[in-house]
């Protein structure tokens, strides 16, 4: 089993959309049953993880690495002119290191800097992980049988502006493509 020595360090993932996706598909295929489930809420075939992956259009994707690739992931979607919805992943073998506290916290940071203060996240009641980090974030969840809702206004997390300490972001895929910084459109 994989153990983080050091915090784990999270970053935007630089390069084009086209790269996104892909790196989204690989991390998504690497997603056990169980974290497909709490994260698409459903334990979708790769198939389906794949279609999901070339579709995305996310406004913001932080990675966080080990093992020389990326393990886990949030993905910030603007809906409207301050709101957004939030997707968080992490690789069986990574989770419980502190990969996805590190990737929640420096994700709502990001959202706010590009003008979001309010967001959702849409996940299985049976992740007490994401349970936890949105109720450390004064964030109100809402339960619909077997999925659940939660509400995060940004401002008024005192967590959300706890932000790990500073780090490099992660190099781009190639220097040859042209960075897609959506954040700053």
């Amino acid at each position: 089993m994989s153990q983080v020595v050091t915090s784990p360090r999270t970053g935007p993932l630089r390069g084009t959309l086209a790269h996104w996706r892909r790196v989204l598909a690989r991390h998504y295929a690497r997603l056990g049953p169980k974290s497909r489930q709490r994260r698409f809420m459903a334990a979708l075939p790769d198939k389906s993880v794949r279609r999901i992956a070339e579709r995305a259009s996310p406004d913001i994707v932080l990675g966080v690495e080990a093992e020389g690739r990326v393990v886990g992931v949030l993905e910030v979607f603007r809906s409207g002119d301050d709101h957004a919805e939030i997707g968080i992943s992490v690789e069986d073998a990574f989770q419980g290191h502190g990969y996805g506290h590190a990737l929640f916290l420096d994700g709502l940071a990001e959202a706010e800097k590009i003008g979001v203060r309010t967001a959702d996240l849409y996940f299985s009641c049976d992740n007490s992980g994401i349970r936890k980090l949105v109720a450390a974030a004064g964030g109100e969840v809402v339960s619909r049988g077997a999925d659940c809702e939660a509400h995060i206004d940004i401002p008024r997390c005192a967590a959300c502006h706890i932000r790990m300490p500073e780090r490099p972001a992660l190099p781009p895929p190639d220097s040859r493509t042209r960075t897609l910084d959506r954040a700053t459109r």
